[in-house]
């Protein structure tokens, strides 16, 4: 027989082994003992679990404290995909309209320039035809300033009517590059209309390459200067915003390679920190920004991911890590809540792993009231939770 096959079989005949001891430890709970009976009067507690000093010694059952050790710490957070400020932009009609057609769908591709929609409104024309009349006008007033000027320097005219020939070409100045301004925000193309094509509809293009996300718009209706019609983002762009303890904070630095992975993929993706924000929230956390190493336009905004922020090699209290499991939910360790000469009670306690590595994991206590130097369960673990299951079946 190769190594692959021994190695097989010892795996399947350890499994067999946990399965033995497990329910070894069902029939003592169930049927007790002559000196650990069960009150059947009293409701099982289904968050402690009492074994005989046979059941202990037959788990192989040991205790031992946290030791300070080095570990290469990694500090756990959730966050979400983000796209910066500048990154994404909000469509409106900037002088208001009816639209007359929309082009884009909710997670369309665009490019810069493209058309998005298109809005009328006879504004619209009255603006473009005030334009074109305050330009037809400014050769005239042009003209009148250059014959004061002329009449003046003659003698033959009044320095009053050339200082009114002046401020009525500057009124005229004025009122054309404001009116200009108001085409130019609109989206009128002021090539067409100075060769006098007046535009009963403006186009509404994309300002980048990027995705159209919440489109809010039908055709037909009227639009508002203050209406958002939609939105264009750039996800070229998206970052990573996790959530960090404030506690965990003095652990980071810029630079900190992190590890992100996604609930409805699993697929990971490497990013490093590039910020760490300065104000911590009301639930005393901190943002942190993080860069993706390579561009990914797949990841939509908003994404939810669990992040894994390596700090590099810190001092942390540290146990193997098989005495930590998942119950209800929760990742615990076992303590010694009662013990005598023939049975103890364990309880279990949420902790909190913020690093692990092959054989150990470094953890921080959430019962304020637990000490690092109170021993827990290091070795049977998994027969203790393993018991209080079964008990919770019965």
């Amino acid at each position: 027989m190769n190594v692959t096959g021994i190695s097989q079989i010892k795996r399947i005949m350890k499994k067999i082994n946990y399965i033995l001891i497990a329910w070894g430890i069902f029939l003592f709970v169930s049927c007790g003992s002559n000196e650990v009976k069960e009150d059947k009067t009293q409701p099982v507690d289904l968050h402690t679990v009492t074994l005989t000093t046979e059941q202990i010694k037959n788990a192989l059952i040991e205790t031992g404290t946290p030791t300070l050790e080095k570990i290469g710490l990694t500090i756990f957070a959730n966050g979400t995909i983000e796209v910066p400020p500048q990154n994404k932009t909000v469509i409106s009609a900037q002088l208001g309209g009816f639209i007359k057609s929309l082009n884009v769908l909710d997670g369309m591709n665009v490019t810069k320039g493209q058309t998005l929609l298109t809005i009328e409104h006879p504004d619209l024309i009255q603006l473009q035809q005030d334009y074109l009349e305050v330009i037809s006008n400014l050769e005239y007033l042009q003209a009148e300033v250059d014959r004061q000027k002329k009449l003046s320097s003659q003698e033959a005219g009044t320095l009053k009517s050339l200082q009114l020939a002046k401020a009525e070409l500057a009124s005229a100045l004025a009122r054309k590059s404001g009116v200009k301004a108001k085409l130019q925000m609109a989206g009128v193309n002021l090539s067409k209309l100075d060769a006098g094509e007046l535009q009963k509809t403006v186009s509404v293009v994309a300002p980048f390459n990027g995705v159209v996300t919440k489109v809010a718009v039908d055709v037909g209706a009227y639009a508002n200067p203050t209406d958002h019609l939609l939105e264009v983002i750039d996800l070229k762009h998206a970052h990573a915003e996790a959530i960090v303890f404030e506690k965990d904070v003095k652990h980071l630095s810029i630079g900190q390679q992190v590890k992100l992975s996604f609930a409805t993929d699993n697929e990971t993706l490497d990013a490093s920190i590039f910020l760490i924000g300065k104000e911590i929230g009301k639930d005393r956390t901190v943002k942190v920004h993080c860069h993706l190493n390579e561009e990914n336009s797949r990841i939509a905004p908003g994404s939810y991911f669990k992040a894994s922020i390596f700090t590099g090699e810190k001092e942390a209290f540290c146990v193997p890590s098989e005495a930590i499991v998942e119950l209800n939910g929760k990742t615990v360790v076992f303590y010694e809540k009662k013990k005598s000469k023939t049975a103890t009670t364990y309880v279990p306690e949420e902790i909190r792993v913020i690093s692990s590595d092959e054989k150990r994991s470094a953890i921080e206590l959430v019962n304020q009231s637990r000490t690092m130097s109170d021993a827990l369960v290091f070795h049977g673990a998994y027969d203790i939770m393993s018991a209080i299951l079964i008990q919770g079946e019965e």
